[in-house]
């Protein structure tokens, strides 16, 4: 599955969504919309503006390479997205999961633990992705800080597929935390999670899934909707907010009735206890855990790290050290993800138009949608990762990639990355 191929099946699944606009006003069709603002992130650009200036010169390889026919102007194709409703473009990442899965391709991604065999582990966190002290919509997620001006936002809640071995990570799904979803960031992100979990389940479909997260979602709420959709779950916990699993924890350390493991290498010496079938809460005993406590010590300098975590994976000594390496993974989606999408040319937070309804959150969304394009051709494709080991980082390779895109027609994006690579020259001819 090369980048080729998407593009032209990415086609076909716009051109199935439903147009919203009523009337005649339909020159510039919907799925020349879809694709112009796709090609833009696929293609790194710093703006909307640049990429309408640019778009007569780099027709030809639009095209050709995208399927594109016209552009609207910067204006019209904002506000032609920002009337299209946001679960009509949120789905596509879900069906390209649920594609790959189909062709085994996501199999380096499967967990093989004792007791998570065949799972695939998936940690969701939220982040911001919009931010302006002026620009605003009733959408729009306000703070009001000491000095009297409120910062308006969007944030989103992201779910990917990650591993502990691999670098690279599938954004599964996005879901906005919207303004009417509480009070608190729990509450926030505790009801955009309700939301986004159904979401995974149709990825994923019957395939095993441990969710991720950090002590936000440590509780009962998020803990019951997780196992009434066949999930398993991995949490962060963090004694100020769940105590009971603490002192029970604590208890049975001094009773000695805890497994533990103690390990270490060159650097760090390690030490893993764990015990299971604990209770959350008072309220909530119904809910049986297993506790996992970590603590990493440097040899050298004596610093000291601990992780806590909750799970309904049984634990033993044959998988404890694996649980708390999945679990300390869940770092990839803030590294891998939104470090990424924010500073390795994605422009995550970068305002390309905030609209009245809908559009920056679509923008977000069709963001996401090429760095999953992006991260399969880093997995899968041989002549991507070729070009990206030749250029070290990914900034580099998005500007060689704009350059030749810019200046010479090629025939596939295949082929843009087959001259970067120099499996295919290219002759230069100067007429005067």
């Amino acid at each position: 599955m090369i980048i080729d191929d998407l593009l032209k099946d990415l086609k076909s699944r716009f051109s199935l969504i439903a147009d919203p606009r009523k009337g005649d006003n339909t020159t510039i069709k919907l799925v020349d919309v879809f694709l112009n603002s796709f090609a833009i992130f696929s293609l790194k650009d710093e703006s909307l503006n640049i990429y309408v200036k640019q778009f007569k010169q780099r027709l030809p390889n639009l095209k050709k390479l995208f399927g594109i026919r016209r552009c609207p102007s910067d204006t019209a194709l904002r506000e032609i997205l920002d009337e299209v409703p946001p679960e009509s473009l949120q789905s596509l990442s879900v069906q390209y999961i649920d594609l790959l899965l189909a062709e085994g391709h996501t199999d380096c991604f499967e967990l093989n633990a004792v007791n998570l065999k065949k799972h695939f582990y998936v940690p969701i966190d939220g982040t911001t992705y919009f931010s302006s002290k002026g620009v605003c919509c009733e959408s729009c997620q306000t703070k009001n800080h000491k000095n009297g001006t409120v910062t308006h936002s969007h944030s989103a809640l992201v779910a990917v597929l990650a591993h502990p071995n691999l670098a690279q990570v599938l954004p599964i799904a996005s879901e906005d935390i919207r303004v009417q979803d509480g009070s608190t960031k729990n509450d926030h992100e505790l009801c955009a999670a309700k939301r986004l979990l159904p979401l995974i389940k149709q990825a994923l479909g019957s395939h095993k899934a441990l969710i991720g997260g950090d002590g936000l979602f440590a509780n009962a709420s998020f803990i019951r909707y997780v196992k009434s959709l066949g999930f398993n779950y991995l949490l962060t916990i963090k004694e100020g907010n769940q105590g009971y699993p603490f002192v029970q924890f604590r208890q049975l350390s001094k009773d000695k009735s805890t497994g533990s493991l103690t390990t270490s290498d060159k650097k760090y010496s390690y030490y893993y206890e764990f015990a299971n079938q604990l209770i959350l809460n008072g309220d909530s005993q119904d809910i049986k855990i297993n506790f996992v406590h970590f603590k990493q010590t440097n040899n050298k300098t004596g610093e000291v790290i601990i992780f806590d975590f909750i799970t309904d994976i049984p634990l033993c000594a044959d998988n404890i050290q694996e649980i708390v390496k999945i679990g300390r993974s869940r770092w990839k989606i803030e590294n891998e993800t939104f470090n990424t999408l924010k500073n390795q040319g994605y422009q995550y937070d970068h305002n390309f138009g905030h609209g009245k309804k809908y559009l920056s959150q679509n923008f977000a969304t069709l963001m996401l949608l090429a760095f999953l394009f992006d991260q399969i051709q880093e997995i899968l494709d041989p002549v991507f990762k070729k070009a990206h080991r030749m250029n070290k980082t990914k900034k580099l390779l998005w500007i060689r990639v704009r350059q030749i895109f810019d200046l010479i027609p090629c025939k596939s994006m295949e082929d843009i990355y087959k001259i970067i690579t120099a499996e295919l020259k290219i002759k230069v001819e100067i007429i005067v």
